[in-house]
């Protein structure tokens, strides 16, 4: 089994969104071993691949290739999506948005959708990140929890303390006090992420134990 992740931030390895990512792909590796389960993750980090703009070309809606798909590495990464058992999407809030070469990445995966639902039936979680304490984190996991319904995907998420864990991955630059930190020191969602992606695991043990 394989967990994706994928990193949706411009920043590459300074990323605090992609360092919450790390710590929930860890801790879905740490339950396929106490599960002992042969399974495996993969981080993808955007920032080192070129997304095109979708063109609205329609190609995919009469199920053809994308033309753009030539030109960038969409194609890779549609392969590494398709592959995936569960995908883990972590996105930092831009302007209570999603930065724009995730959101390329969400049209372009339309091809997918068009040819026969191709993502289908994948566990889906989110995790983000934003500066300020209220930045609209809750926007961005509305969105990519869309995103992962209108795919057909089965979306999770985390299900530690009720009273005082939340269910996804979200943190902030911010403090309470108004001071500033990284995703480091921010424990909450160092934890709220571990725990999202032993979810995601979890998940995809049992549905594919289901499927056999």
């Amino acid at each position: 089994m394989l967990v994706l992740g994928i990193s949706g931030s411009p920043r590459g390895e300074r990323s605090s969104t992609r360092f919450l990512l790390q710590q929930a792909l860890e801790a879905a590796v740490e339950l396929f071993d106490a599960r002992s389960v042969s399974g495996a993750t993969e981080l993808l980090d955007l920032s080192k691949l070129t997304v095109l703009p979708c063109t609205g070309c329609d190609n995919c809606v009469r199920r053809k290739p994308c033309p753009e798909s030539e030109k960038d590495d969409m194609g890779l990464i549609e392969g590494k999506m398709e592959s995936a058992d569960g995908i883990i999407v972590a996105a930092p809030s831009y302007f209570t948005s999603v930065p724009g070469v995730l959101k390329n990445l969400m049209d372009r995966s339309r091809t997918l959708k068009m040819l026969d639902h191709r993502l289908r039936d994948r566990v889906f979680g989110v995790i983000t990140y934003a500066g300020l304490r209220y930045g609209g984190q809750e926007h961005i996991v509305d969105l990519l929890n869309r995103y992962a319904l209108a795919h057909g995907m089965v979306v999770v998420g985390a299900v530690g303390n009720p009273v005082r864990d939340g269910p996804f991955g979200i943190g902030s630059m911010q403090t309470d006090e108004g001071k500033w930190r990284t995703a480091k020191d921010d424990p909450l969602a160092v934890e709220a992420s571990r725990q999202l992606g032993r979810r995601v695991a979890e998940m995809t043990i049992r549905l594919k134990r289901e499927s056999d």
